[in-house]
């Protein structure tokens, strides 16, 4: 098992996997037709900024688990003294490697990278199955966000 930061040639893996998340969640149909170049595109965009990293898990030359962090500085944060806030995504692991630890370990390493960027805050969506990770890693829920889904 090799732990490591991605490169940019581990990108297209990391889309794919950020897409078999939606699937496995059922949430297939919110993304766009093109969503694999333009995700592909906004990643590349945000390594080149330095605004994104991600963390693998490789078995036998196979990314088998992977975990994003963002820095982000939208409104109204970006009015804030302190613009930029963490965003953890892409929380994914292959379904016949789960419950191992994983998702753990590159989480905290997501964790530490957020946190040596200076951000004072971060946030993530949290699927049922990690809930618990995050509610034990300090995280808790935040009941300030409302939703209106217009059809």
């Amino acid at each position: 098992m090799i732990i490591r930061e991605a490169q940019l040639n581990d990108l297209k893996t990391i889309v794919q996997l950020k897409i078999r998340m939606f699937q496995d969640a059922g949430l297939e149909n919110l993304l766009s037709d093109d969503c694999d170049e333009s995700i592909y595109n906004r990643y590349m965009e945000l390594y080149s900024k330095r605004l994104a990293v991600h963390y693998l898990i490789e078995i036998d030359h196979i990314i088998v688990a992977v975990a994003g962090g963002f820095l982000k500085d939208d409104i109204p944060y970006c009015f804030y003294k302190i613009k930029k806030y963490g965003f953890i995504g892409d929380m994914y692991t292959r379904s016949e490697y789960r419950r191992r630890g994983y998702s753990t370990i590159l989480f905290n390493r997501v964790l530490q990278w957020l946190k040596a960027q200076g951000v004072k805050q971060i946030q993530l969506l949290a699927s049922e199955d990690g809930r618990h990770m995050y509610e034990k890693a300090g995280f808790s829920v935040n009941n300030s966000n409302m939703i209106l889904t217009i059809e």
